[in-house]
C-alpha cells in the first residue's frame, strides 16, 4: 500500500511539474515572438543587429552568422532580447538604432507587441474554431416575489445562456464576468435591460427584456456579486463551521440545497440564502426535527437535525443566534451559474475572435486604471512567478485552457509593452515622438538612465506583487 502512495506521489509530482512546464513554454514562446517581432522589422529598415537571445545568462548555445549577427539559446527561459547596435547612446554607424529615422524605429519598437498580439488573435481562433465560445449561464433563476410580479414576465429563465446585455442603447457582449460589470454598474432597480440570449440551444431572435431585481454598485471590476443579484441569479449557501467529525450535523464546507418536504428531492422548496433556513427554523419547537439537503464532498445527503433543549435559551428573533445553534459559525454565497460551450459559424467566429481580444485589452487598461485609482490593490496584481503558477494551473485542465491562456498572456504583454512606462517599449516610442516632434533627440545619456531606473522598478515592482501573492 505505502509503495502504491509512494507512486501516486511521485505521479503527481511529475504532474504539476509538467504543468510548470508548460505555463514557462507559454511565456517562452511569446517573449520569443515579441523579439522576433522587432528583429524582422530591423532587417526590414536595414537596422544592425548585434545577438538574437531566447533566455538570459549563460549561453547554452550561441551561433554566429557571416554578418556578425549572434543567435543565443540561455539559461533561463523567462526572457529574451533583440539587442541593436547603439540603442543605448550615440554611435558612428549609420545603421546603429539610434541612427534611423524616428518613424522606423517608432515601427521597430511597436513590432514585438504586434507579433504578440498577432499570435494570441491566431490561438482564440483556434480555441473558438475547434472547441466554442465559452458563454455565461445562468444555471438558475430565483423566483419573484408576489409583490413584484414584473419580474414574472421581464426575466430570465434557468438555464439561459448569455451572450449580450444591452443597456441605454449601448450593446456589451458577454465574454467575462468583468463585462456584467461593463454592462449593468450603477443600475437601480426596475431599470429595463435587453439579454441576447441562447435558450435551449436556440439563440432567441428578439433579446429577453429583464427588470433588474436590485441596485447594481461595483467598486470595481472584481465585485460582480450585485449584478448576479440585479439578473436573479440563484445563489447556493456555503457553510462554514467548527465541526469535522459528526456527519450527521453540518460540517465545514457544505452546501445549502433543499429543505425535504416530500418523497422526491425536487418536491423541496430550494434554499437559496440563510434567511430562507432562519426563517423555516424560527417557529420550531423542542423535539421537532429540521430535515434538509446538503452538496458534501460533491455528493447530495439527508441530514436530520432535532432541536435539542439548548433551542429553549435560543433567542429566536435574533438569526445570528439561531444559524449559531444549527452549527453555522460563518457563511458565503456562490451564484448557480456555469460557463457553456458554444459553436459559431466561420464569420462570427472571426469577428468574436477579434472582439475577445479587445475585451482582454480594455480590461487590462480599465484594471491598471483602477489599480493607480486604489479601487483595486496590489494583491490582484502578480509577477512573473504569478503567472507561471497560475497558468500551470489552468493548463492543467485541458488544451483548451492551454490555448485561453495563451492567447491572455499574448495580450497582456502587447498592451503591457506599450504602455509609456520607462524601459517598456511603449516608453521608447514617447522618446522617439518627441525627437521627431523636435528634430533632434533628448540627450541620449539622460534616456538611458531613465529606462535603466524603469528596468529596476519594473523588476522591483513584479517581485513585490509575488512576494504579496505568497504572504
Amino acid at each position: 500500500m505505502n509503495s502504491l502512495i509512494n507512486l501516486l506521489s511521485f505521479i503527481s509530482v511529475i504532474k504539476n511539474i509538467w504543468y510548470v512546464l508548460l505555463a514557462i513554454l507559454i511565456l517562452l514562446i511569446m517573449i520569443t515572438v515579441h523579439e522576433f517581432g522587432h528583429y524582422i522589422m530591423g532587417k526590414i529598415f536595414k537596422f544592425k543587429i548585434n545577438e538574437f537571445s531566447i533566455g538570459f545568462g549563460p549561453a547554452i548555445y550561441k551561433k554566429k552568422k557571416k554578418n556578425g549577427e549572434i543567435f543565443a539559446l540561455r539559461a533561463f527561459p523567462l526572457g529574451g532580447y533583440c539587442a541593436f547596435e547603439g540603442e543605448d547612446g550615440e554611435n558612428s554607424d549609420p545603421n546603429a538604432f539610434n541612427n534611423k529615422k524616428p518613424w522606423q524605429r517608432i515601427l521597430v519598437l511597436v513590432s514585438g507587441a504586434a507579433m504578440n498580439f498577432i499570435l494570441a488573435l491566431i490561438v482564440i481562433m483556434m480555441m473558438i474554431g475547434f472547441y466554442g465560445m465559452t458563454v455565461f449561464q445562468a444555471v438558475e433563476i430565483m423566483p419573484q416575489t408576489e409583490n413584484e410580479q414584473i419580474f414574472e414576465t421581464k426575466s430570465l429563465q434557468s438555464g439561459d445562456l448569455i451572450a449580450s446585455i444591452t443597456s441605454d442603447g449601448k450593446k456589451t457582449d458577454i465574454f467575462m464576468s468583468t463585462d456584467f460589470v461593463t454592462a449593468l454598474n450603477h443600475k437601480s432597480k426596475y431599470d429595463i435591460v435587453y439579454c441576447g440570449v441562447i435558450r435551449d440551444g436556440v439563440k432567441l431572435s428578439e433579446p429577453v427584456e429583464v427588470a433588474l431585481r436590485s441596485n447594481v454598485e461595483c467598486k470595481n471590476l472584481t465585485e460582480i456579486t450585485s449584478c448576479y443579484d440585479a439578473l436573479g441569479i440563484g445563489t447556493i449557501p456555503l457553510i462554514q463551521s467548527n465541526n469535522s467529525t459528526d456527519e450527521s450535523i453540518l460540517m465545514n464546507g457544505d452546501y445549502l440545497l433543499r429543505f425535504n418536504d416530500g418523497a422526491e428531492y425536487e418536491d423541496g422548496i430550494r434554499i437559496y440564502t440563510v434567511n430562507d433556513l432562519y426563517n423555516r427554523v424560527k417557529t420550531m419547537n423542542v423535539g421537532d426535527t429540521f430535515s434538509f439537503y446538503v452538496s458534501r464532498n460533491a455528493e447530495r445527503q439527508l441530514l436530520n437535525i432535532k432541536l435539542d433543549g439548548k433551542w429553549e435559551t435560543v433567542n429566536k428573533d435574533n438569526k445570528d443566534a439561531v444559524i449559531l445553534y444549527l452549527g453555522i459559525n460563518a457563511y458565503d454565497y456562490v451564484y448557480n451559474t456555469s460557463g457553456k460551450e458554444v459553436n459559431f459559424g466561420f464569420f462570427d467566429t472571426i469577428g468574436r475572435s477579434f472582439e475577445y481580444s479587445f475585451v482582454i485589452g480594455g480590461t487590462i487598461f480599465r484594471t491598471l486604471g483602477q489599480l493607480l485609482t486604489g479601487k483595486l490593490g496590489l494583491k490582484t496584481m502578480g509577477g512573473t512567478i504569478t503567472t507561471i503558477v497560475t497558468a500551470s494551473k489552468i493548463v492543467s485542465y485541458g488544451f483548451q485552457y492551454f490555448l485561453e491562456i495563451t492567447a491572455y498572456i499574448g495580450v497582456n504583454l502587447a498592451v503591457f509593452n506599450l504602455l509609456p512606462i520607462p524601459a517598456l517599449d511603449g516608453s521608447k516610442v514617447v522618446f522617439c515622438l518627441i525627437e521627431w516632434i523636435r528634430k533632434k533627440p533628448i540627450n541620449r545619456n539622460v534616456e538611458a538612465v531613465i529606462h535603466a531606473i524603469g528596468f529596476i522598478l519594473i523588476i522591483g515592482f513584479a517581485i513585490l506583487v509575488d512576494v504579496l501573492q505568497f504572504i
